[in-house]
């Protein structure tokens, strides 16, 4: 896992606790021991589970983070809250810029062609188009995790690893 999965799973953990109270708890508690219990999950199911999962994007390529602002500028990131972050993807030919100011995205695929692009989120997708020079905006997004999968006018698709805003 990347610093950056790390980071979404424990702003997901951390949601998920403030939204539950101790009853709550202890009552999830309960209910997993019960169904350990009841009804175990059978031996290597969770690795063939996994596994699957993984191949849900086989037909994409994931796309290397090759720059990213917070990591050059990490002081900053203290002291001057506001600034945009700057991050760079990198699979084969295609290249993603991307600008993250708040919760917005401004991007660009290389190449300056047309590309379908999906802002994927765990419950979800928005589809976007880059136009003719590969530029590419969202609106106000809400806070969370998300990826891009970018479908560029030649060659396969590319994904882009998990990024928090």
């Amino acid at each position: 896992m990347t610093g950056v999965d790390d980071a979404m799973d424990d702003a997901m953990d951390d949601a998920m606790d403030d939204a539950m109270d101790d009853g709550d708890r202890e009552l999830e508690e309960r209910l997993r021991a019960a169904a350990e219990r009841l009804d175990p999950v059978p031996a290597g199911l969770f690795e063939e589970a996994m596994l699957a999962y993984a191949l849900r994007t086989l037909d994409a390529e994931l796309a290397e983070l090759t720059f990213d602002s917070w990591e050059e500028l990490s002081a900053t990131r203290v002291r001057g809250g506001g600034r945009a972050r700057l991050l760079s993807f990198a699979a084969g030919e295609v290249v993603v810029e991307l600008e993250v100011t708040g919760r917005r995205l401004v991007g660009r695929v290389s190449g300056g062609t047309p590309a379908e692009i999906v802002v994927q989120r765990r419950d979800g997708g928005m589809p976007l188009r880059a136009d003719e020079l590969g530029r590419f905006t969202t609106g106000e997004l809400a806070p969370g995790p998300l990826r891009l999968r970018v479908s560029p006018g030649q060659g396969g698709p590319v994904v882009t690893t998990w990024i928090l805003i």
